[in-house]
């Protein structure tokens, strides 16, 4: 049976790092600047529990995953009541302002050697409307599946899975992070087997049917970088971004590109942008990957480093004909703001940032705004948009990172809520 925070301690005990810090919460008095509207409670049985990041389509519709739920005996039960092997939703937006939000269960995973087991990372979209995602667990070796969902011809009907390769021990396993080219690839992070991770692809077949070839692309060493989280992102050559969470030159993480070859079948190659240090200010652990804005600037989060605590930090990464340089954007303090921010970063269109901390004046998280500053090199200006509160029944460790949709920003919280399975929700910055 797995518990309740047993993807989170999955993703941070891939490698243990001797030396982090002993987490200390502190109470202090918070105002939230907006109003948070819950979207949706999960109720932990048939219609899942624990829910990852979101994606939203061009209606404003969210989609998502839950990493347990969904009614299945196949991974084990609380008492009599089924824990689930986890669920795909969708939250359709009401017409009129206001109006309730509506959820569908696209498909509910079933487990065992056949289907997969905690979906955990967000879905990606092809151009045809079909969902993809990854699971940590089953399939046929038990090490993780990648899945598509078909949407149905009539609305209203079945949405359809196929799973498209499932882990086995030469591949590592627990495959996450998807993303996707024009040309309908797919590329990912594993635990890789007897490695420090891997990054794959995932390619579609010639004739409609057939099987999906996985090719590993880059195996990770320890210096090179180690555990790679967080999601990966192309560029418009086809080249690859992403973080590992430790690793590199001071074990403490690093942002890479992998250089896609020029000739199909060549190698791909490793370009380390950043090895962060932890010290004087620095970042540690990025756990929630990379994003592009701006052009060609990356900018993520830290989940530890930054000041003497070492509660993370904001970062920018900017190219330069010498290489590419970093500068700390915020550094968190548990004694005035949130801390531990382990989700990714997104932007609105007037150039502000926005991600969450998962641990707040009442252990809760916060969803929080970075303006950027008018002129270059001035501090970015910190806002709490709102501060989660477990105690009252509200979310508890908001660790995806939110989806900026229309002017306001959608979400979820892994746990808490009114049945203590998380819950979706929805921000006006």
């Amino acid at each position: 049976m797995r518990s309740r925070n047993s993807l989170h301690t999955l993703l941070h005990s891939t490698k243990k790092v001797a030396g982090l810090l002993v987490l200390v919460f502190t109470m202090g008095a918070f105002v939230a600047a907006q109003e948070e509207s819950t979207i949706y409670n999960f109720q932990a049985r048939y219609d899942g529990a624990e829910p990852g990041g979101l994606i939203a389509d061009s209606s404003g519709n969210l989609y998502g995953a839950t990493y347990q739920g969904g009614g299945s005996h196949n991974c084990g039960g609380n008492g009599t009541a089924p824990i689930g092997c986890g669920t795909i939703f969708e939250l359709i937006a009401p017409t009129q302002s206001g109006g309730h939000w509506t959820e569908t269960l696209l498909y509910v995973l079933r487990g065992g050697t056949t289907d997969g087991v905690g979906p955990s990372s967000p879905l990606v979209f092809d151009k045809a409307g079909n969902l993809y995602g990854s699971t940590i667990y089953g399939g046929a070796a038990g090490l993780g599946t990648i899945f598509q969902l078909t949407p149905p011809a009539q609305q209203g009907r079945a949405w359809t899975e196929t799973v498209l390769y499932s882990f086995g021990s030469a591949e590592g396993g627990g495959p996450r992070g998807l993303a996707i080219d024009t040309e309908g690839n797919l590329y990912g992070e594993a635990n890789g087997a007897d490695t420090d991770g891997q990054i794959f692809e995932l390619s579609p077949p010639s004739i409609t049917g057939g099987p999906w070839t996985f090719s590993s692309l880059y195996t990770f060493t320890g210096t090179n970088g180690d555990d790679p989280n967080g999601g990966l992102v192309l560029d418009p050559r086809g080249n690859l971004y992403g973080a590992t969470f430790i690793g590199g030159t001071n074990n403490y993480g690093l942002v890479f590109e992998l250089v896609k070859p020029a000739t199909q079948g060549g190698t791909w190659s490793e370009n380390v942008l950043y090895n962060f240090t932890g010290i004087n200010g620095d970042g540690a652990q990025p756990f929630g990957g990379v994003i592009f804005h701006g052009g060609n600037h990356l900018y993520g989060t830290t989940a530890y480093g930054g000041d003497e605590i070492g509660d993370g930090t904001v970062f920018e990464l900017s190219p330069g004909s010498n290489g590419w340089t970093e500068t700390t954007l915020f550094q968190f303090d548990r004694n005035t703001v949130g801390f531990r921010p382990e989700a990714g970063v997104v932007f609105d269109h007037q150039g502000n940032l926005y991600s969450t901390t998962t641990f707040a004046a009442f252990n809760g998280g916060e969803v929080f705004q970075l303006a950027a500053p008018a002129k270059q090199g001035a501090p970015w200006a910190f806002t709490l948009l709102y501060d989660f509160d477990c105690t009252t029944g509200g979310g508890c460790s908001p660790l995806s990172t939110p989806v900026n949709k229309g002017n306001r920003l959608y979400g979820t919280a892994y746990s808490g809520g009114t049945a203590g399975a998380g819950f979706v929700y929805g921000i006006i910055p």
